[in-house]
């Protein structure tokens, strides 16, 4: 929680020092980008599997967002959740630091748009963790799990679930006052040498591409600009090279690194080039 503050804070004075000294000769636009899942109830039906799921994105997006696109602090459901733990673990105060007044008033609106990184949905239900027990989890007080029929990936935790996006989407307008937002990660992964006909990519882009669309078009959502993760294979934190987003397949084993296009690049360049999905019938336009 300290680290976020600061980061927080830290971001405000970014932002301003920008908006104040270079904005005006530069004509740029900056902001911060928030990696967010999207979350669901476990059962729809169940009013706690219902607050967990909003527990889980005040805690997961709000965190960073509630400050910077609403008022300048963190949302209620953090700052009650975090400070009750707190004391009841005998501490005098919250273990979630307070912004002063100052501080709120310079974060708050210290954005030019919502830069958003997004990959799967999670199913949601409540957990009581003992009292004792010092940690985000146990402070959220929430579990999640993924459904058996979800189509996988090369990542554990990533599940192909374009529903998700959409929900996200509208959730961020809803809450955060129709920002302009820029998806500035979205991709799914492989794991080991696999082959270049890629189709579960191409299956996901086609399918978060077209949750996006109806988010526009459907729901009103200011999208200004989607970003694809990523051109090409890469070193992908703790999983080194076993797990591969790229739309260019890397050769890791030769010390030239040759890159080859997978069929997802092909997919996703037509989609790019012709504003809008490809029919099969008809060719690329």
């Amino acid at each position: 929680y300290i680290v976020g503050h600061n980061l927080i804070k830290a971001h405000a004075e970014a932002w301003h020092l920008y908006n104040e000294t270079y904005r005006a000769k530069q004509g740029g636009i900056i902001s911060i980008t928030i990696n967010s899942d999207w979350a669901e109830p476990r059962n729809p039906h169940n009013q706690e599997d219902i607050d967990a799921a909003r527990r889980f994105m005040q805690f997961y997006l709000g965190w960073f967002a509630h400050p910077i696109f609403k008022n300048g602090d963190y949302n209620e459901v953090m700052k009650r959740r975090i400070r009750e733990r707190s004391l009841a673990q005998g501490l005098s105060q919250s273990r979630l630091p307070e912004f002063t007044e100052s501080e709120k008033q310079r974060i708050k609106g210290t954005y030019d748009y919502f830069g958003l990184n997004h990959y799967t949905t999670v199913l949601t239900y409540n957990v009581n963790y003992p009292a004792g027990v010092l940690s985000y989890d146990s402070d959220r007080g929430v579990a999640s799990v993924t459904d058996r029929s979800w189509l996988g990936s090369g990542s554990f935790w990533l599940k192909v679930t374009p529903f998700g996006f959409r929900k996200l989407l509208r959730w961020i307008k809803e809450e955060y006052n129709d920002p302009p937002v820029y998806v500035t990660e979205n991709g799914i992964s492989e794991r080991g040498d696999v082959a270049f006909n890629d189709t579960r990519r191409i299956h996901y882009y086609r399918s978060y591409i077209n949750e996006a669309l109806k988010a526009v078009l459907l729901d009103g959502v200011d999208l200004r600009g989607y970003t694809a993760w990523t051109l090409m294979d890469n070193f992908e934190w703790a999983v080194g090279f076993d797990e591969r987003f790229g739309l260019y397949h890397v050769n890791f084993t030769d010390p030239s690194l040759p890159r080859r296009p997978k069929a997802s690049a092909r997919h996703y360049s037509q989609i790019i080039n012709c504003n809008g999905f490809p029919d099969p019938a008809t060719g690329p336009h």
